[in-house]
């Protein structure tokens, strides 16, 4: 998967090395000035951020005026703390900068096909700490639907189609189910979902289920 892509760096070096690595993975490249946010990142299909010491706030700049950019984070430390709060800051994957070009382009990939890719250890330290569903949780159905939907990649304008209201009603109801779960765009909201296992689609029936192994098994 390409696409166009926005490298952010303080360093110009720096910025310039990400933006060699991207280009000769098929991505169209601009680097603009940072924290130049007066740019339209609606313009980009992600944002590639190196972050260097107490950079968090550069991500945090862009997802408050740009929620839906998808962000990648370059950490300059391999601290697994700095990797936690990349991802806390509303990064949708980390790779560390000494990674391999090849590296690189996979965890950008990943996060425009709406996945995580990280290393094993943040993984394992995210499991460790991850929050459970407060016990009697408030959600409803229909916002679990809705939190499975997005988490497919729907978007809001065919979400709100399928659901009978209209852009404004769906945008405005999904924000109160934001800040009811106390996640700031529909990035953490997915990504807390999961924690609390509500991602998980219903149970087929039986035979159902054992006709989709069987159509497997004559595919493989």
């Amino acid at each position: 998967m390409t696409g166009k892509v926005a490298v952010v760096d303080r360093i110009p070096t720096f910025r310039a090395g990400l933006a060699a690595v991207l280009e000769q993975g098929g991505f169209e490249v601009a680097e603009p000035e940072p924290p130049e946010f007066r740019t339209s990142y609606d313009q980009f299909d992600a944002a590639v951020v190196t972050i260097h010491a107490a950079d968090m706030h550069t991500i945090r700049a862009l997802l408050a005026e740009f929620p839906e950019l998808i962000v990648v984070a370059v950490l300059v430390s391999p601290a697994i703390e700095d990797f936690c709060g990349a991802l806390r800051a509303g990064a949708h994957g980390g790779v560390q900068w000494d990674s391999t070009p090849d590296e690189i382009l996979a965890v950008v990939r990943a996060a425009l096909a709406g996945q995580s890719l990280l290393p094993a250890p943040i993984v394992r330290a995210l499991a460790e700490s991850s929050v459970e569903r407060p016990e009697g949780g408030t959600l409803r159905e229909d916002e679990i639907r809705w939190l499975r939907a997005i988490a497919r990649g729907t978007s809001v304008v065919r979400l709100a189609r399928n659901e009978g209201y209209s852009q404004r009603e769906i945008f405005r109801r999904l924000s109160d189910l934001y800040a009811r779960m106390g996640v700031r765009n529909r990035h953490e909201a997915i990504a807390l979902a999961s924690r609390w296992g509500l991602l998980m689609p219903a149970p087929e029936p039986a035979v159902e289920h054992r006709t989709t192994v069987l159509q497997l098994r004559q595919t493989n």
